[in-house]
This record gives structure tokens, sequence and C-alpha cells, in this order.
């Protein structure tokens, strides 16, 4: 059976041919997303945790699907303001989300220890999503994957326990991302920290 997104614009490709191609660009697509990094001069960076929070959030950048403007004039503080114009079921795999980019000091000390991902957020009015998903994401040695976690009018911290893979030399190009409205209806959450934290050993 021909998948019907390959049947677009009268183009018939096999399955076969089809579902890896369209899995090789999605890799493509995050791997470029996470070369386009900022470099994070205000995120806070310490031996056990990684902040973004105030001007810091102008450093989010949106992948494809996804859209993020900073308000530092928001009542609530400086925020960053993320929506989503694509569901995640059709393009959560090809992208990042809004993305927070790692300094490079911070990967290799998560190298190989437990970290805890964390985001304050709520949605920006009283009809936004019920969820958003989060994830850890590097470039081709382990991902947390995502995970998706309750969001409400009022600001929460979600967070996911992970055990980062063992750095070994390899390229540096981490990122925290979000997926704001998994069904993709350009409804507005609001992100007013993201923080990684190493655990402790024996956590």
């Amino acid at each position: 059976m021909m998948s019907r997104l390959a049947t677009l614009g009268r183009i018939n490709i096999p399955d076969a041919v089809f579902y890896p191609s369209a899995a090789a660009l999605a890799a493509l697509l995050i791997a470029i997303a996470l070369m386009m990094q900022p470099r994070n001069a205000s995120a806070v960076v310490t031996e056990r945790e990684l902040v973004f929070q105030g001007a810091a959030l102008a450093d989010l950048v949106n992948g494809p699907g996804t859209n993020v403007r900073f308000d530092p004039g928001h009542s609530d503080g400086p925020v960053a303001r993320a929506s989503s114009a694509a569901s995640f079921e059709m393009a959560g795999n090809m992208s990042a989300g809004v993305a927070a980019f790692v300094p490079d000091e911070f990967e290799t000390r998560i190298s190989g220890r437990r970290i805890r991902v964390e985001f304050e957020v709520r949605t920006a009015g009283s009809n936004g999503p019920d969820t958003v998903r989060i994830g850890y994401f590097t470039t081709g040695y382990g991902d947390s994957g995502w995970r998706e976690l309750p969001v409400s009018p009022r600001y929460a911290t979600i967070s996911f326990e992970w055990d980062a893979p063992v750095y070994e030399g390899q390229e540096f190009n981490e990122a925290i991302g979000i997926w704001p409205d998994p069904q993709g209806e350009n409804r507005e959450i609001l992100i007013r920290r993201i923080r990684v934290f190493i655990l402790p050993d024996n956590s």
C-alpha cells in the first residue's frame, strides 16, 4: 500500500523506500537545527546545573513546526512565548521543537550522569493545550525521547529524570526541547525557566 504522504503531487513512492527516506530526512533536519545554535552567553552554568531564565530565554530557537518569541515585558516577567503550527504526530520526529542549546562545558559535565530536566511553564490562556512534550537531544549518541506532561493556566514545574549517555568526543550539539502544542493548533504556552540539574550519584 502506498503511503498517502508519498502520493502527494502524484509522486508514487513504494513504502519500502518512502519510510526509510523520511526517517533519514528527519534525522538530517534535527542535526541541522542542532548545528545552528547560538552560544548561550546569558545562560547560567554551574558545576551542577544549567539555567535559562530572564534574558537567556531570548536564545531559544524554533525548529520546523514550532514558533517562539521572547517577551521581556510580560507581566509575569521575561518569558518565551511558544506555539506549534504543526501537530506532534506530523512533525515531532523532524524537529527538536522549541530548543535551548546546551553550552559545551555543560555537555561534558553530564556525561554518564543522571540528570533532571525541568520547564517552568503555563498556558497563555484558558483554552491552551492540556499537555506539552519535553526532551533532551544529542547529535547521534542518544536522546531522552519526548516525555508528555500536563500544563495548565497556572505556572508549574514539569520535569523528568534521565541517564545521560557517556560523552566520547562526539560533536557538541545538545539541546533541551519542548513541543508546545501537540495538536498543532497555535495555542501559546509561556516558558519562564528551563533548568537541567545533575543529580547526586546515589540518587
